[in-house]
């Protein structure tokens, strides 16, 4: 009962911010047209802020998308990422004080001075050390009711739309169950001090990319705590010598291969105000609670199929998709299934990050298996989310990149480690190409 009435009351808050948000719209369209774009874009963003949850997430993805909501509403929602409002002091001295973390008197005149940062989750304050500057995220106790209640409303919406006659066999519930778990895993912490871990080790030799150490001692239940590196700014990137941000948006873009491919290490939520450029420096990389692991086999399937896309494969994409279906209806039209993925690979092999759209690309991979009754796995979701967050940030820096291309070294990697591996439908492709020259 307490659950149903959870869902109610959060539904409940999301329709009544609609209708105040459709009304705070139309008083602005009354004042004039001057500065209605941005006026509007600001309204919406403090109603994504207010609500918080999935939609502050949803909010902080579509701001790294300029290409889809236009550079006003992504500049609006842009500051979703790195500076939403702070909870009340009580609440994070609750959480710290309930952590027992060391050094709990320099959390707390943390906390008491304010946030350096906040995003969806948790807030960042700095905690000055002898010697050493430590960045404390401390998480939102409203956050946890919010996320679990959306969850809830996702789940709940994803049944309703199973029913539909045009979805029928799409997995969404499985999808949704996976996104929500995904989404869920962010309130814990120490699942995220353990992913910040893992990636430190895994871009250790890359160059390029730093990832900030972990505090140990100072860690908690609902507490995180890590180095704090100055010097971020989530403009900065745009601020760089053109070759010098050039060349960082190239070392964020291969770190991120390299743990997509040869890892199956997918961080879901890369917008700037979780990977920030540092002028003469690096990227830094500070969030990851956002992130999905790929079981060995997924993590085999979805580079055989960005291996494809390279090649210009269409029909490997094709085959690939067959032996990952979730599910294949009786009446399912393979040939014609083939062939559009085909026609789908062939047409978009090759373009630099300027001339070829992944979120057009992934909506029509998604209706053809519609159409066609075949459905892939629903774990491809997550790379496809990763690499449509990372493609914005791309898109927006550097356009010129030839984003598929860029992940040629390391989707050979991952082929040929799975091969080792044994793993079934792994190996690398011998085969000519069936669209793509390579000039």
């Amino acid at each position: 009962m307490r659950v149903g009435l959870a869902v109610v009351a959060r539904l409940c808050r999301v329709l009544g911010a609609v209708a105040a948000l459709g009304a705070a719209v139309a008083v602005e369209v009354v004042r004039g047209r001057a500065g209605l774009d941005r006026r509007v874009a600001e309204r919406v963003a403090v109603a994504l802020e207010r609500l918080g949850g999935a939609f502050l997430k949803g909010g902080q993805f579509l701001g790294t998308r300029r290409d889809l909501v236009g550079p006003v509403l992504a500049t609006a929602l842009g500051r979703l990422q790195d500076d939403v409002r702070a909870m009340p002091v009580a609440d994070a001295l609750a959480v710290v004080g309930a952590a027992r973390v060391e050094h709990a008197g320099a959390v707390r005149a943390a906390v008491l001075a304010g946030p350096v940062a906040g995003g969806s989750i948790a807030c960042v304050y700095r905690a000055e050390l002898p010697g050493r500057a430590v960045a404390v995220k401390v998480r939102k106790p409203a956050a946890v009711r919010q996320v679990t209640a959306d969850t809830r409303v996702i789940r709940a919406a994803a049944r309703l739309a199973a029913r539909v006659p045009a979805c029928r066999g799409v997995p969404l519930t499985d999808i949704a169950d996976q996104l929500c778990r995904c989404v869920l895993d962010q309130l814990d912490l120490d699942r995220e001090r353990r992913n910040l871990e893992r990636f430190g080790e895994l871009v250790r030799d890359a160059g390029g990319i730093t990832v900030p150490g972990v505090v140990a001692g100072m860690c908690g239940p609902g507490v995180l705590a890590m180095d704090f590196l100055d010097g971020l700014d989530r403009s900065g990137c745009a601020a760089l010598p053109e070759a010098e941000r050039t060349a960082a948006v190239e070392a964020l873009v291969r770190g991120m291969y390299d743990a997509l491919f040869r890892h199956g290490f997918v961080h879901v939520d890369l917008h700037q105000g979780n990977a920030y450029f540092r002028r003469g420096r690096d990227v830094v990389v500070v969030d990851f609670g956002f992130v999905h692991q790929l079981g060995a086999l997924a993590r085999a399937r979805f580079t055989g199929f960005f291996a494809g896309m390279i090649d210009g494969d269409g029909a490997g994409c094709a085959d690939t998709l067959l032996a990952t279906a979730r599910s294949v209806a009786d009446d399912a039209d393979l040939a014609g299934f083939r062939r559009d993925v085909a026609d789908l690979v062939v047409r978009n092999c090759g373009r630099a990050v300027e001339d070829f759209s992944l979120p057009l690309f992934a909506a029509s991979l998604f209706d053809l298996q519609r159409r066609h009754g075949v459905h892939a796995d629903p774990e491809f979701t997550f790379p496809l989310l990763g690499l449509l967050a990372l493609d914005g940030l791309v898109r927006e820096h550097h356009p010129g990149m030839d984003f598929q291309l860029e992940a040629a070294p390391f989707v050979m990697a991952g082929l040929l480690e799975a091969a080792d591996d044994g793993r079934p439908g792994a190996g690398v492709r011998t085969g000519p190409a069936s669209g793509c020259s390579g000039g």
